[in-house]
């Protein structure tokens, strides 16, 4: 890496409160506080258009090229940022930290973070993020908007209100579900604007994706799930509702896996309503190993192809956590990952196993019948 190299900010994310607490509490320990700094700089250039000198980015950090490219392997290793090339080019894309939740779960993480801090900071950090604030003995006395206010309210304010044209925000989280479209007829009386957050839409349209949800339906959820009294939007009850919602079978061809994973599995069962347990699975393969629906749903195909038409989490949840750790993100990817390391663990099951320690030599016919297997003849 160069100073006149060129570079470019790409990755359209937003840290909400609970990401940034993780960003703050789990992943400054293992990345440092300059590649903290780097990374928190890059999500605010993240809008920058066209390829810029990256020595203007260096003079800006006061960094030199060689810092900058230790600290980016840092934020690469923890899978913060991703870091293409092309020539003389950079891009520099940024990926969301894992929330404090998801990041305890993950299997590497959570070990080299006690390894770098210590088993009691753990502890002590977990303690304090889950503790419960319920104040369950304390009244409300907050005041609440009157509607009263809105008493002057004329038919040409409401009109001027409806011609003002307001631009959408617009998302893309690479799913069947469109918030744009859900947005559009549901009103902010029903869904207040402050809980329109990026993560909130993008759990919204994962949910739809994962157990099939319609549009009218989810905005029936998200109108349930809202307490205007309380000022609050219960997540934990959206997802209840959405794992619980029954589902429509239709038949769905084989290798169409761009379809909601609830749909997917009634069709490999032939139509049989899904289990509460495979129900909280398929949650756990989106919510906890950051799968999405199409790659879910080629692990749903290969785990009833091999367990006895059964999920078994124990099968199912190791190799969850090898497709994510290798950021498989699309079928064709997983289908490839899981022929691959299927057919590699069969030819190593049938491999037969010689006693060596009273014979140290092989027979020649021994010889040649292990080089078949092994490829090599």
């Amino acid at each position: 890496m160069l100073g006149k190299d060129f570079y470019k900010v790409d990755g359209n994310i937003e840290l909400s409160n609970e990401r940034l607490k993780a960003l703050v509490f789990f992943y400054s320990p293992l990345v440092g506080n300059d590649a903290l700094a780097l990374y928190e700089y890059l999500v605010l250039k993240k809008h920058s258009s066209g390829f810029r000198e990256l020595n203007e980015l260096l003079i800006s950090l006061n960094l030199s090229v060689d810092l900058f490219e230790v600290l980016c392997g840092k934020l690469n290793e923890y899978r913060l940022l991703k870091t293409l090339k092309k020539d003389d080019s950079y891009v520099f894309v940024l990926c969301e930290p894992l929330t404090a939740a998801a990041f305890i779960k993950d299997d590497i993480l959570v070990r080299e973070f006690i390894l770098k801090t210590s088993g009691k900071h753990y502890q002590e950090l977990i303690a304090e993020i889950y503790e419960e604030n319920t104040y369950s003995d304390y009244e409300n006395v907050s005041k609440v908007l009157s509607p009263e206010n809105l008493n002057a309210w004329t038919a040409e304010d409401e009109n001027i209100l409806r011609k003002t044209p307001v631009r959408d925000e617009k998302y893309s989280f690479n799913t069947l579900f469109d918030p744009g479209r859900f947005l559009k007829d549901i009103s902010t009386n029903l869904f207040p604007m402050p809980f329109r957050t990026k993560d909130n839409l993008k759990q919204i349209a994962e949910m739809a994706d994962l157990y099939d949800i319609s549009y009218d339906r989810m905005r029936s959820y998200v109108a349930e799930t809202v307490n205007r009294s309380t000022d609050s939007f219960n997540m934990n009850y959206l997802k209840y509702l959405c794992m619980h919602a029954r589902g429509d079978y239709r038949n769905v061809e084989k290798g169409q896996y761009n379809v909601p994973c609830l749909t997917y599995l009634m069709s490999l069962q032939n139509g049989k309503e899904v289990t509460e347990n495979d129900r909280k699975i398929i949650m756990n393969l989106s919510q906890e190993y950051h799968l999405n629906h199409s790659v879910i749903n080629v692990l749903l195909e290969h785990a009833l192809r091999n367990c006895d038409n059964r999920l078994i989490e124990k099968y199912l949840y190791p190799i969850a956590s090898d497709l994510h750790r290798n950021d498989v993100t699309t079928a064709q990817q997983a289908l490839e990952r899981l022929d691959r390391n299927y057919e590699r663990k069969k030819t190593e099951d049938r491999l037969p196993v010689y006693d060596t320690s009273r014979n140290p030599s092989m027979s020649d016919e021994e010889a040649e019948e292990l080089l078949k297997l092994m490829g090599k003849k």
